[in-house]
């Protein structure tokens, strides 16, 4: 079974956008569809793309050491297995947790894409 590493930033332009209402509605899915031992839930750093907030960034966690000085809470590493989503809603959030973690099918649609103007 795979397990999750979801990252909701905290900061100051995800968290004006909604960022914690993201985390909030993660927290609570996770939960009512009992996926907290195979998803845990992080607030991370600032990716970068403030004007595309609120981010989340999941990643599948495949055994890597993880390094307490690692950059991944707060850039985007271009790991296998990691997906960024960008303009986070807690509806859009709760549709995430369904089919990405819940069936490790990621949302397509609603990805972010930070080499993209705006």
């Amino acid at each position: 079974m795979k397990r999750y590493r979801l990252s909701v930033c905290k900061g100051s332009s995800c968290k004006s956008n909604g960022s914690d209402s993201v985390a909030a509605a993660a927290r609570d899915e996770l939960s009512a569809r009992k996926l907290q031992t195979r998803c845990e839930l992080y607030r991370g750093g600032c990716y970068g793309f403030c004007h595309m907030g609120p981010n989340v960034v999941i990643r599948e966690e495949t055994g890597r050491k993880r390094d307490p000085l690692s950059p991944e809470d707060f850039q985007l590493m271009g790991w296998e297995g990691e997906v960024y989503y960008s303009h986070m809603t807690p509806e859009k959030m709760k549709r995430v947790v369904a089919e990405h973690i819940e069936q490790d099918k990621p949302v397509v649609e609603l990805f972010g894409h930070p080499d993209e103007a705006e």
